[in-house]
């Protein structure tokens, strides 16, 4: 079995976190995973066709053993042309140099501001610091470097034991805003000491994504930088059959699941965290049409925050899903609350669901009555703040 630890120390990988003033005074926003031994790597990486600089360099690195991840916080790095490439590429150079590791070893991101070049003397000064304090305590102040518009930093730990032998998975993100499901989502960093099998990993770590960090939405925007990434030591033997596979697939979902919900709760501006479940679908592909379209559906959002029970925006939304359904059959509730039962409107329960709709957690239930097949999607409200947060980002 798996179980939740605050230990999110690890013999091999060490962390740190500086302050660079790129954009931010007064807080680090300058931050190194460093592994000990080279890693086996699996990434997902952003569909959006503006790549910001720092993820193409990640993305021509992940088949090589990696040995570090640099990131920053304040400056995507993104729509900056020749100048931003050649600066991704000569902090990768320079840290390659101070850690004594190949810069093709080195994946790197970056979060904040696009069309903005960063200021590379800056961060180059701050290298040194920044390998010289590396530690295996640091795990939070890493997690707390890389935020943003984040209220909170985002980190969560499972262990198991297999074979006699305890392993963990360790999951850090970051984001609040510009959040899609074309990936995995955002920022997030994922190490364990689990020999996982290489050849096994990209499978895994889709598979998990897909259902967790992919399976959220503040706002419908996806980002030009967003990339998830697991890292897992070398090893001289690895772990390839399912059943000896099976916990570390949990443990990791565990985490990336926690990212999610962490992820969601602190959206920018956001009041309400809320489960949208679509059930009983003909296909796993119509269940995720149908939960995303209304997650993702502006209305449906702000009738969310606007705490009105407002299911008719909810069926709207699964009618231009492109979810196949018989619009007779479908039934929606809000909790155990229904508001229709199967085309019919139930208006004596609209009282109930007002009382449960004020709730900060609750999940709304669209049962298509078709099939055998759901998903979920987490979602925020839209509030005022987060439109005043948006209007306010570069300034």
């Amino acid at each position: 079995m798996i179980k939740k630890t605050n230990n999110h120390f690890y013999d091999n990988f060490e962390f740190n976190s500086v302050s660079a003033e790129i954009k931010y005074k007064n807080r680090d926003d300058f931050a190194l995973i460093f592994s000990k031994k080279p890693c086996n790597a699996a990434a997902v990486f952003t569909k959006n066709l503006v790549k910001a600089s720092p993820l193409k360099v990640s993305s021509a690195n992940i088949k090589n053993k990696i040995r570090a991840v640099l990131v920053n916080s304040g400056n995507a790095n993104a729509a900056t042309g020749t100048q931003g490439m050649e600066n991704a590429l000569k902090l990768n150079q320079v840290l390659s140099e101070k850690l004594n590791i190949p810069s093709g070893s080195i994946l790197q991101c970056s979060t904040g501001v696009i069309g903005i070049q960063l200021p590379v003397e800056k961060m180059i000064n701050s290298l040194p610091a920044l390998v010289e304090g590396k530690n295996p305590d640091k795990a939070d102040f890493f997690s707390k470097a890389i935020m943003t518009t984040d209220t909170f930093n985002k980190i969560s730990t499972y262990e198991f034991s297999h074979d006699n032998i305890n392993y963990r998975v360790t999951g850090i993100a970051k984001g609040a805003g510009m959040i899609a499901p074309d990936m995995a989502t955002l920022l997030a960093f994922i190490l364990t000491d689990f020999p996982v099998s290489p050849d096994k990993m990209d499978t895994i770590f889709r598979a998990a994504a897909d259902s967790t960090l992919n399976a959220i939405t503040v706002d419908g925007d996806t980002s030009t930088n967003d990339t998830a990434i697991l890292l897992s030591p070398e090893n001289d033997s690895y772990f390839i059959d399912d059943n000896d596979l099976s916990l570390f697939r949990e443990a990791l979902t565990a985490v990336m699941s926690d990212l999610a919900y962490m992820l969601i709760k602190d959206a920018e501006g956001a009041t309400k965290c809320v489960k949208i479940s679509c059930i009983n679908a003909k296909s796993e592909n119509d269940a995720r049409l149908c939960s995303r379209a209304i997650a993702q559906s502006m209305l449906v959002k702000t009738a969310i925050f606007g705490e009105d029970p407002n299911w008719g925006r909810i069926a709207c939304a699964a009618g231009y899903s492109g979810a196949d359904f018989n619009p007779d059959n479908i039934s929606i509730s809000f909790n155990n609350i229904v508001l229709l039962d199967k085309g019919s409107p139930l208006g004596h329960n609209i009282i109930e669901a007002e009382k449960v709709i004020k709730n900060s957690e609750y999940t709304i239930t669209i049962d298509l009555n078709e099939g055998n097949f759901n998903w979920t999607f987490l979602t925020s409200d839209l509030s005022y703040d987060y439109v005043k947060i948006n209007a306010e980002y570069t300034t």
